[in-house]
């Protein structure tokens, strides 16, 4: 049988025509990939290029291509480099080729050919490699003028940036102003080390400037000698930062300051508003009560004095910052259900309204509104009316076949790099059902992380996935944890990765540590669990399951367990410290960690999900854990 015609016709007849002589061919020419990937490997070369030639029509023809270019990568001349990268077009590969072969000429100091063929990039160390080839051409006054964008930054940048940086600073072009522009970029980011590199550009007599920000930024309690901060430019910028950062731990103390302080020194308008809105949010924080309600402050602002206000049941106060929320961000689903439930309070039947309609989506806000109401969740997933038409028609896509063709062959990185770069190019249908077609063939990972690249979000089938089921299955009758949430749990812990290793070392399912783990399998009186043994699903689900159990009965609440799971029994102990009889949707809105205030939303939304899909309800709260106990 003659070699199918084009890669689209393969990959489509895979799809449409299931004969073993369509197939054979198929599992012939991924093996034929395979041997000459090997072939270039190994140094022979002929073998490659004769097999490369025989799979010119495959789907995965151009990573030969681009294994063979990057062979010879230092050898290519500009116009060579060009003509390989337009035949890589259709790929991630082609300028993942390209930028290979310009840090090539960077390495053997072609400079000129370097800045002719330099493409603008938003990564420090190839826009610094740039600046470095303009000024060893010759090119000095524009490779100068660039550096200063470069260098004023709050973090340190790559060390590809350190010979025109040294250039750059020999030849004088450090003023105070651009050092202290970057001291207090620095200090922003929390840079400490850099800020200490920063104090060598200060001369003896600015040095006591820039040294007092550094001080106050490292000892924020600083701002309660007044003494200490002249009435001037930089005594301001010191004091203002200072209190910012006072403030994240002595909300109300710092706010308490700001109010005799900005009485005694000459800040402009535009900081004295700044202040005082970034002031209200950390006192807020700390369960001061914020009045007057001042309309300038920004969202982030009004939204956490309206929830401190919600704890403290204060319901006309929280109606009016509630309101004063600025028109445009009122489409957020936060702002519908907490003005809703407000108004609720305040005796406005008007508000059913807004709660009813979103009460009609899927997402946490969406789910805590039906039970507001006593509705049932709707989950609105996405379905195609002809799915086997669907597939043809996106498979004889090449770049879409090239994706599926890499999985096939095991390359889950390179069909990963593609699908990343081809996803923002697709119209919104196919992006959709590229990421159910990763899902269906069994990458269920990578279909979650595609689907939201996607903006796929209705993709339930390929969003909640239900691997190593019966290992929950039977740590949930164990521990009598409802099916739906230990699943809710791994989802959120891992994606169902049971390789999972995250920076800190959590491992597996259900992401736990070592340290963890240890302890609960002692209470269990099971095996001690090594590293690696946390990477076995059935021992991952036992202890993490059982770890679940101890903290909903150390907690006696799901929701405080959720949060524990999280960031540790320890914190949420603080968390509810007189906390007790409020509002624990409210509650859940003043946890100070954004990762488990939106760890936990999630949870409870992904448990939804899959007490639907399974038909096992679970209620969104509990009616016995309502409010912190």
């Amino acid at each position: 049988m003659k070699l199918l015609a084009s890669c689209v016709c393969i990959v489509a007849l895979l799809f449409t025509a299931n004969t073993s002589a369509y197939y054979d061919e198929l599992i012939d020419l991924r093996q034929k990939y395979k041997q000459a990937k090997h072939a270039r490997d190994s140094g022979r070369i002929r073998e490659f290029e004769r097999l490369k030639e025989e799979l010119r029509e495959y789907p995965l023809y151009e990573y030969l291509v681009y294994q063979d270019g990057v062979r010879r990568l230092s050898l290519h001349s500009a116009e060579q480099a060009m003509s390989i990268r337009d035949q890589l077009k259709n790929s991630v590969l082609s300028e993942e080729f390209f930028q290979r072969w310009l840090n090539a000429q960077a390495k053997a100091g072609r400079w000129s050919t370097y800045t002719q063929h330099y493409t603008p990039s938003g990564d420090p160390i190839d826009q610094c490699k740039y600046v470095h080839a303009l000024h060893r051409i010759g090119q000095t006054d524009k490779a100068m003028s660039l550096v200063p964008d470069l260098w004023n930054v709050g973090v340190s940048q790559p060390k590809e940036c350190d010979p025109i940086f040294g250039t750059w600073i020999s030849n004088g072009n450090v003023t105070f102003d651009i050092a202290w522009q970057r001291l207090q970029l620095a200090v922003q980011e929390n840079s400490r080390v850099l800020a200490r590199y920063l104090m060598r550009f200060f001369n003896q007599s600015d040095r006591s400037k820039a040294q007092l920000l550094y001080d106050v930024h490292v000892r924020p309690s600083l701002v309660r000698d007044k003494r200490r901060f002249a009435d001037n430019e930089w005594g301001r910028v010191a004091l203002a930062h200072g209190l910012r950062e006072y403030a994240k731990d002595e909300g109300r103390k710092a706010r308490e300051l700001w109010a005799e302080y900005r009485m005694q020194y000459d800040f402009d308008s535009t900081e004295t508003s700044q202040l005082d809105g970034d002031l209200a949010f950390w006192a807020a924080r700390e369960g001061v009560l914020i009045r007057p309600v001042d309309p300038n402050f920004d969202a982030a602002t009004i939204e956490r004095i309206a929830d401190t206000a919600m704890a403290q049941r204060d319901w006309e106060l929280a109606n009016e910052w509630l309101s004063v929320y600025p028109e445009s961000e009122r489409s957020n689903y936060k702002w519908r259900f907490w003005w809703g439930v407000v108004n609720l309070n305040l005796g406005n039947v008007d508000a059913i309204a807004t709660l009813e309609e979103l009460a009609e989506l899927r997402t946490y806000y969406g789910f805590l509104a039906a039970h507001q109401l006593g509705l049932p969740i709707q989950l609105n997933g996405h379905t195609w009316d002809n799915p086997h038409d669907k597939r043809i028609e996106y498979m004889s896509d090449p770049r879409i076949a090239r994706i599926f063709e890499l999985y096939a062959v095991g390359d889950e990185a390179s069909a990963k790099k593609e699908w990343k770069w081809l996803i923002p190019q697709l119209e919104q249908d196919a992006k959709a059902w590229v990421a159910h077609e990763i899902a269906n063939i069994g990458w269920t990972y990578d279909a979650i992380q595609a689907a939201f690249s996607a903006d796929a979000l209705d993709l339930i089938d390929a969003r909640f996935p239900m691997l190593y089921i019966d290992e929950f299955k039977r740590n949930a009758h164990m521990t009598n944890i409802s099916l739906p949430i230990l699943l809710a749990i791994a989802r959120q812990e891992s994606a169902f990765n049971a390789r999972a290793i995250s920076p800190v070392g959590a491992r597996g399912l259900m992401q736990l540590m070592l340290a963890t783990a240890r302890r609960t399998a002692s209470n269990l009186r099971a095996s001690r669990p090594s590293s690696s043994s946390l990477l076995n699903p059935s021992i991952n689900v036992y202890i993490g399951s059982h770890h679940l159990l101890e903290l909903i009965e150390e907690f006696d609440s799901h929701v405080l367990a959720y949060a524990a799971y999280n960031a540790g029994s320890h914190r949420v102990d603080q968390w509810i410290k007189d906390a007790s009889g409020m509002d624990i949707r409210v509650w859940i809105e003043t946890i100070p960690f954004h990762e488990t205030r939106n760890y936990v939303k999630n949870v409870i939304s992904f448990a939804q999900v899959y007490g639907q899909i399974l038909n096992i309800p679970v209620p969104v709260l509990a009616e016995n854990e309502t409010v912190i106990p």
